[in-house]
């Protein structure tokens, strides 16, 4: 910018005064200089950067440094939202992982909308001047950092705030003057092999590499058009045969990239237009591990990222990945725009693909986290009554219950639904479903059937399936006797023959549920084919079968029934 547009002032300020102008120079180093100089006492000093708006004509003032005992406010801080504390006491600790990674959360928004990384707004001097530039950004990223380092303990926040503003001023510095004394590298042909193997002796070499690459991105209008860009790089890094520096290389791309991807405004730069979320998250997690299905609308930056990935490469990317995935998933938005069912489905298959996608990047206790939250969404209130009011009837309800727990994750979440089920049963209208003659008796029971099936194929506990297969038992025996289901069978017209085929026909036919209803007609089929001359009139019975082909039958009849005929013919032959 033109000396006009920018200057900077001076300010001071004496034990329990008031902030005093004191002076204005165009030069940032010559501002920095006299204000430090003017440090003597109790006398607090600032420097403020004051950038002219062509817009309105005024001037946006950022405070780059302060020091001495500033006299503290009386109003006490409001609330700050949740930050991680910044692990710095030097200007270059600002360019470690968990720094990064606490100013990518405060500036997310700025980020977002420069499309800009940390590594390039901490090593290009044009993004620390847009920053500087754009009024109150920094000023309250650097207060909401003070105020909850001050809430941890960690000193009052007219402390914090002063140590920030010079921890932040130095390193904004330092890069300043690497420009001005033209020290930035440049990488030239793509061949950033060869300035690593330049750099290879100088001790501040990742820096400046991470600086040659902001440079070189800097021209870049989309995350589409970066991502390409920095791949590029790759294929110019030396081969194996100095594996050190290669590594050294990669580690750097791997850096950039994956902070790319881990903004939130370039995933739809990076995978396109999506039907919904669910369908952005399954290709972002086949992305992850190289299986990304590549056709005509694939994006250039995901073919050549799918690539690398499946060749293993770029593991914090990987994980970058991973992990966005895992925070949309736990996110209150919908998968998808269908019936929760096809919801449910499509959890289940991320949940697999990213178990199987993750390997060893992500601790599983962070994946089953993230789908526990997702659960918790699933089993809440106003979900659940949304759900299960569209069942046509109380079955259809317990039935809707199973397949959810079936498919959660979470003990607090499945005991959240047991008590849910176990109410739901034990309501009057469950009972009188099936005591109900509006519904014929035949579905009734085969509905009941149906029902314990299912609860004993169901993930719930061994001794909760049992309980309620036994209460399920006790309704379809209940329902039965009401009915004089076996009672009409036993006391009919008709041979004890033809009463035993009857009742085994009935233990077939999926009707009975296990358990008492079950055993009921297996005993008095039993009952009949035990009377005397019964075994014998089927087995002679006259028809083209011969006698091995009817005791054949009757097995298999006896079998389809639950009996086992190995126990029960012998004793009746005999």
């Amino acid at each position: 910018m033109s000396s006009g547009q920018v200057h900077y002032e001076i300010y001071t300020m004496a034990p329990r005064g008031k902030w005093q102008f004191h002076s204005a120079l165009e030069s940032r180093d010559a501002a920095l200089k006299q204000a430090k100089e003017l440090v003597i006492g109790n006398t607090a000093v600032k420097v403020t950067k004051e950038t002219l708006n062509p817009a309105d004509g005024n001037y946006i003032s950022v405070s780059i440094f302060q020091e001495g005992k500033v006299t503290p406010s009386s109003s006490k801080p409001g609330k700050t939202e949740s930050v991680e504390s910044l692990p710095c006491f030097k200007p270059q600790d600002l360019y470690s992982y968990q720094a990064r990674k606490t100013i990518a959360r405060l500036l997310q928004e700025s980020l977002n909308r420069w499309k800009i990384t940390v590594l390039e707004l901490l090593h290009n001097s044009g993004h620390l001047e847009r920053l500087e530039s754009s009024g109150t950004i920094l000023q309250a990223a650097v207060q909401k950092m003070a105020i909850a380092q001050s809430q941890s303990g960690e000193g009052s926040i007219s402390e914090r705030v002063k140590f920030l503003h010079k921890l932040v001023s130095d390193g904004m510095v330092m890069v300043y003057k690497d420009r001005e004394k033209n020290r930035i590298p440049k990488i030239r042909n793509n061949d950033i092999g060869a300035l690593a193997t330049q750099l290879s002796s100088d001790p501040r070499r990742e820096y400046l590499l991470n600086a040659a690459i902001a440079a070189h991105l800097q021209e870049c209008a989309s995350w589409n058009e970066k991502l390409i860009k920095i791949l590029e790089l790759i294929s110019a890094i030396p081969a194996s045969d100095d594996d050190a520096l290669r590594q050294f290389c990669l580690k750097t791309v791997d850096g950039y990239v994956s902070e790319i991807l881990s903004a939130s405004s370039a995933i739809k730069d990076l995978v396109g237009e999506q039907p919904d979320l669910g369908a952005m998250l399954q290709t972002l997690t086949d992305l992850s591990c190289g299986r990304l299905a590549i056709d005509a609308n694939t994006l250039q930056g995901s073919a050549i990222l799918n690539q690398h990935f499946g060749a293993g490469e770029l593991p914090d990317s990987r994980t970058a990945i991973l992990r966005r995935v895992l925070q949309e998933i736990e996110s209150p938005k919908r998968l998808t725009h269908d019936a929760l069912e096809m919801e449910v489905k499509l959890i289940r298959r991320l949940a697999s693909r990213v178990v199987q996608a993750s390997g060893n990047l992500l601790p599983h206790d962070e994946i089953i986290s993230a789908f526990r939250i997702r659960s918790e969404r699933l089993v809440s209130a106003d979900t659940m009554d949304t759900y299960l009011n569209a069942a046509q009837h109380p079955p259809e309800k317990i039935e809707r219950l199973l397949f959810i727990g079936d498919n959660i994750t979470g003990e607090a979440n499945k005991r959240k639904l047991l008590t849910m089920l176990q109410a739901m049963l034990k309501a009057p209208a469950f009972t009188d479903f099936f005591q109900s003659t509006q519904t014929p008796l035949p579905l009734r029971l085969q509905l009941l059937c149906a029902l314990q099936n299912r609860v004993l194929k169901s993930e719930l506990e061994a001794a909760r399936k049992n309980e309620i297969a036994g209460f399920l038992d006790d309704i379809c025996l209940l329902v039965a006797e009401k009915n004089n289901l076996f009672n009409r069978i036993c006391n009919g017209q008709g041979s004890a023959l033809s009463k035993c085929l009857s009742l085994l026909k009935l233990a077939a036919s999926n009707i009975l549920t296990q358990g008492k209803a079950l055993e009921r007609a297996q005993k008095l089929a039993l009952s009949f084919l035990g009377q005397p001359g019964v075994l014998k009139t089927y087995l002679l019975k006259s028809g083209e079968a011969s006698k091995e082909a009817r005791f054949e039958e009757l097995n298999t009849m006896l079998r389809d029934a639950g009996i086992d005929p190995m126990v029960a013919l012998p004793r009746f032959a005999a």
